[in-house]
């Protein structure tokens, strides 16, 4: 069944790229059946990640796992988000990402023992991971807007500025995944300091400080928003700045206990 639902999840998520990709540049608004596909292949997606993740009333996250659980998450925030905002660009790069991550899972599949954890460490992997998943997006889309204002200033109208909101728009949306992004860091900084015993013995220092550092980024970033206007180049510097710090936190922490510490 995980096999079936791994490449269902595939298909399906090429699939709506692919009509997607078709009604964007005949500039059309993309259809419900196109919003209920990618759904299903989110769906798909869930399922398999259900079955490899949740084992024995455990949890096995090695960095596969992490990898297709952020890209099906991201999908799943960007439909959600496609009912206010016209993120549908996005999708035609995050959809192709999160088929790639099913087949990567698919070939080289995550192996090791389920981790049992109490409530409270728990809800701390579940807020860094949507933070992670959260500060990814807004990554890709400081990246998509950076490319975006190149071209404009080039006068290259074709192509992807056809497709995307006005820089304003993107600029906005980005702004709103970073407050979401904040939030959740937050909540995974402080849930990790009250539940979390020893930071040392479980191998959390490094991931500990990079977090706080791209909390802190965030903030400057958001107060420098609020406060002085900040946009356009410097919130795209901020914004990797801070993706950047998470990667080598969250990542960077589970590449060192998986493939180094062993």
């Amino acid at each position: 069944m995980d096999f079936i639902f791994s490449l269902l999840a595939i298909v399906l998520y090429l699939s709506a790229t692919a009509l997607m990709a078709q009604r964007l540049f005949a500039h059309e608004i993309p259809s419900r059946a196109i919003k209920l596909i990618a759904l299903v292949a989110i769906i798909c997606h869930g399922l398999t990640l259900q079955d490899v993740i949740f084992e024995d009333g455990g949890i096995i996250l090695g960095i596969e796992h992490t990898l297709s659980l952020t890209n099906a998450l991201i999908c799943l925030l960007t439909l959600a988000a496609s009912h206010w905002r016209p993120v549908y660009s996005l999708m035609l790069i995050l959809f192709p990402l999160a088929a790639l991550a099913v087949g990567v899972e698919m070939i080289a599949p995550s192996k090791g023992n389920p981790a049992y954890y109490p409530l409270g460490v728990f809800s701390h992997i579940v807020f860094s991971i949507l933070a992670y998943s959260g500060l990814t997006l807004a990554a890709i889309q400081a990246i998509v807007l950076a490319h975006q204002d190149r071209m404009l200033r080039d006068h290259q109208l074709r192509g992807l500025p056809r497709i995307l909101p006005p820089l304003q728009t993107m600029e906005s949306m980005l702004f709103e995944v970073l407050w979401v992004s904040m939030t959740f860091l937050t909540l995974a900084i402080v849930s990790g300091a009250l539940y979390v015993d020893d930071m040392l013995a479980q191998h959390l220092a490094h991931k500990t400080v990079f977090s706080i550092l791209a909390w802190l980024v965030l903030g400057v970033l958001l107060w420098g928003r609020s406060q002085l206007g900040w946009r356009g180049r410097i919130a795209i510097r901020w914004t990797l700045i801070a993706f950047s710090f998470l990667l080598l936190g969250f990542l960077g922490t589970k590449v060192a206990l998986q493939l180094i510490i062993h």
